[in-house]
């Protein structure tokens, strides 16, 4: 039911990166938000087209976490440390320069498996 969604502008990242952002990133979503890791989604982007402040060549980052259910705000600011951190290390963008945007979705708008979660 969770996603991670990850937008770089960095044109390429390295395959070894890539599976660390997927890895890590799926356990950070199970762990802070207490779900099965079989149902973590993490969708990586590189090569966007991205600016931030005006700024179209210092890398940065635009995350998106999805979930079924309730973000309440100790939720969403634990994982926001996790998640700048891991991009932070990983692809080497100023958490300045990281935007994250987070989601909740009533179990009727989410489908897997030909039906809903509803």
């Amino acid at each position: 039911m969770p996603l991670l969604q990850i937008n770089s502008s960095q044109q390429e990242i390295e395959l070894s990166l890539l599976d660390q952002l997927h890895l890590t990133g799926a356990e950070i979503l199970s762990e802070q938000l207490g779900k099965s890791i079989e149902y973590v989604m993490v969708m990586i982007n590189c090569g966007n087209s991205l600016s931030f402040a005006q700024d179209t060549e210092t890398p940065c980052a635009y995350l998106e976490v999805k979930n079924v259910g309730k973000l309440p705000p100790e939720k969403t600011q634990n994982l926001t440390t996790h998640l700048t951190a891991l991009v932070t290390e990983t692809l080497k963008i100023a958490p300045s320069r990281v935007y994250i945007e987070f989601q909740e979705s009533e179990r009727h708008l989410w489908g897997w498996n030909g039906k809903t979660f509803g």
